[in-house]
């Protein structure tokens, strides 16, 4: 290969592999926003770690990263965290540090193109301190209204699995074959099996899976990058008598949510930041490698780290073996 004219010329001198075509895709970066516990170490507590850990496992994401909602932990994300991110699941157990500007913050997250799973009880608690409020009500981001009832949890307990499958084949339910929640009995009465008081759903949303005792289980609301859960992501590793049978496919779920909602990762080597890897990006490959001020007034917005074809974060002649590697397929 004749590397200078490749950086002299561009696609004109390179015919035959401007012809190729794809090339691989980046697994998506997705973090946990939670009120999941009043902790200072939301990295080592398990409410936080437990799904973590399994979100991980499933090999489907580049990262998983924890951000501590409550006041013992940094609050609200900024912009700039959320745009690391290509999903978020939320949901509460304490107190946000800032449920109306959590809210808001979410509602720019999703409108500028982020995906955000919401589940028990931050769609439950008749706590406001434990809602999404602010600009998160006012929108169509909410499948599951909240419970306002004067003297109700917003929740119900007890034993419950999977039961109707309301869209038969949804990819929320791609390798779920069995879903139980464990339960327990204290001097109180039943514990645990948390599912959503409210059994209706907002105007322009579906249900897509009901618990087996017609709760709702998976719901989605009128805004494509959101899904709902009706129930608490942590496991029975954590709760071994209250939270889901992390003996059955709640992982899977889990990860099929926020799959379902983010956004599509750029593909290394995709310099002119499309979605896709084609002959199409080598001109503005060569530009950022020639003249990175020329690109990027072309190519405004674009992460050059993030799309960097041998994935250290630097644009190098060393990428010029890997953008080809990516291009041909190799």
């Amino acid at each position: 290969m004749n590397w200078s004219a490749f950086i002299r010329f561009g696609c004109t001198a390179l015919a035959a592999l401007c012809a190729s075509g794809a090339g691989a895709g980046n697994l998506p970066h997705v973090a946990i926003v939670a009120a999941a516990s009043n902790t200072a170490n939301a990295n080592t507590n398990t409410r936080f770690t437990d799904v973590r850990d399994k979100l991980m496992a499933t090999g489907r994401f580049s990262a998983v990263d924890i951000f501590n909602a409550t006041r013992f932990g940094p609050g609200t994300p900024t912009p700039a965290e959320f745009a690391a991110w290509d999903a978020v699941i939320v949901w509460s157990n304490d107190s946000f540090d800032d449920s109306v500007a959590m809210g808001n913050a979410l509602a720019d997250y999703v409108d500028g193109g982020g995906g955000v799973v919401v589940a028990l009880f931050a769609n439950t608690s008749s706590n406001t301190a434990r809602q999404l409020l602010g600009r998160w009500q006012d929108g169509d981001y909410v499948a599951i209204p909240r419970n306002l009832a004067v003297g109700t949890l917003g929740y119900v307990q007890g034993a419950g699995e999977l039961g109707a499958i309301l869209i038969p084949d949804h990819p929320l339910l791609d390798g779920v074959n069995s879903f139980i929640t464990r339960w327990g009995v204290n001097s109180s009465g039943i514990f645990g099996g948390y599912r959503p008081l409210e059994m209706s759903v907002t105007p322009g949303s579906v249900k897509v899976a009901l618990w087996d005792t017609g709760h709702t289980l998976i719901a989605l609301p009128p805004n494509p990058r959101v899904v709902e859960l009706g129930f608490h992501p942590v496991s029975s590793d954590v709760v071994a008598s209250a939270y889901w049978d992390a003996a059955t496919d709640g992982d899977v779920l889990l990860a099929n949510a926020l799959t379902y909602v983010a956004r599509s990762p750029l593909p290394r080597g995709d310099y002119n930041c499309d979605g896709q890897l084609t002959n199409f990006d080598i001109d503005p490959f060569v530009l950022a490698l020639t003249d990175a001020a020329a690109y990027a007034t072309a190519y405004p917005g674009c992460d050059l780290a993030a799309v960097d074809a041998d994935g250290d974060g630097v644009l190098t002649n060393f990428d010029i073996d890997p953008f080809v590697s990516l291009l041909i397929g190799e």
